[in-house]
């Protein structure tokens, strides 16, 4: 019997993985989901990291579902506990693909998916780790646009974006995306992890 594989990632991924997954790899792959936001707290992120890889060692072959960038030492602290990582920088950068990213984040647009906006945004929003309004407002200010990537598995509602918007101030737009780039990040990050 094959060795399970367990993906310890940011719950920012888990509707579009999950779908990934259900695709043909659910028996073989199993996802644990941390919360959202630990990229905001770096030491917070690698202690909450090192314990669930710790927790789930000897239960499978392991790999970070996070990308490159989302803590500045992610490659080195990944590799000393053993796990591989998505190579993108970060979980847009693994939806979108960098070259995509990088074209969409020019004049002034920050890019986001549905899991950004109802996790990050408003479901932390007025929370003890969350950002209150005038936060929201100082770092989202530079912006001229929020543009959303919704690969079409559980779209924002009116609702959602208008209350997105309360709280940034800033216009947003949903665009349709393929799930090919997060996809082809995951298949690559298995690759990797058969190759150990």
């Amino acid at each position: 019997m094959a060795e399970k594989t367990i993906l310890i990632g940011c719950g920012i991924f888990q509707e579009e993985i999950e779908h990934i997954l259900r695709e043909g790899r659910a028996g073989a792959v199993e996802a644990e989901w941390l919360e959202v936001g630990l990229h905001d707290d770096i030491e917070r992120l690698e202690a909450v990291l090192t314990e669930a890889a710790e927790r789930r060692r000897g239960q499978g072959r392991l790999a970070a579902l996070f990308g490159a960038a989302c803590l500045p030492e992610m490659k080195k602290t990944a590799a000393a506990l053993g796990l591989p990582c998505l190579e993108a920088r970060n979980c847009l950068a693994a939806l979108a693909g960098e070259a995509e990213l990088k074209e969409l984040e020019k004049n002034r647009t920050l890019v986001a998916s549905p899991g950004w906006v109802r996790k990050m945004w408003l479901g932390r929003a007025g929370t003890t780790l969350g950002w209150k309004a005038d936060d929201f407002r100082a770092n989202f200010g530079r912006y001229d646009l929020i543009l959303v990537l919704d690969p079409g598995l559980n779209p924002l509602t009116d609702e959602e974006i208008i209350s997105c918007f309360d709280l940034v101030q800033v216009p947003i737009e949903t665009r349709p995306c393929g799930l090919e780039h997060l996809r082809a990040a995951l298949d690559d990050l298995l690759r990797r992890m058969n190759r150990q």
